[in-house]
């Protein structure tokens, strides 16, 4: 292994250890790609239905059941719950 694979084999050794090791914000990675994405479109008043369509293949009034259905299992911190109970008020 050259000096160039041997660094190359480091970096995607990191990269690794860096995405096993970080806090998740839910144990699950499909809720955990919804809290994301629902987070990132919360301070512009949430995604529209052809985002969530595009993205999800749901409609928004399911993408937002099954946002509330994860929930509760996930790490959020207060002021993201604040800012998705504003931006996806619960349907329930």
């Amino acid at each position: 292994m050259n000096s160039r694979e041997y660094r190359q084999w480091r970096q995607r050794r990191r990269a690794a250890w860096l995405e096993a090791n970080r806090k998740r914000k839910h144990p699950d990675t499909e809720a955990e790609r919804l809290i994301e994405f629902a987070n990132m479109s919360a301070p512009y008043g949430g995604a529209t239905e052809e985002e969530i369509l595009v993205n999800f293949g749901m409609t928004k009034r399911r993408f937002i059941e099954k946002l509330w259905q994860v929930i509760p299992e996930s790490n959020c911190a207060d002021d993201e719950m604040h800012s998705l109970t504003i931006a996806y008020p619960n349907l329930s």
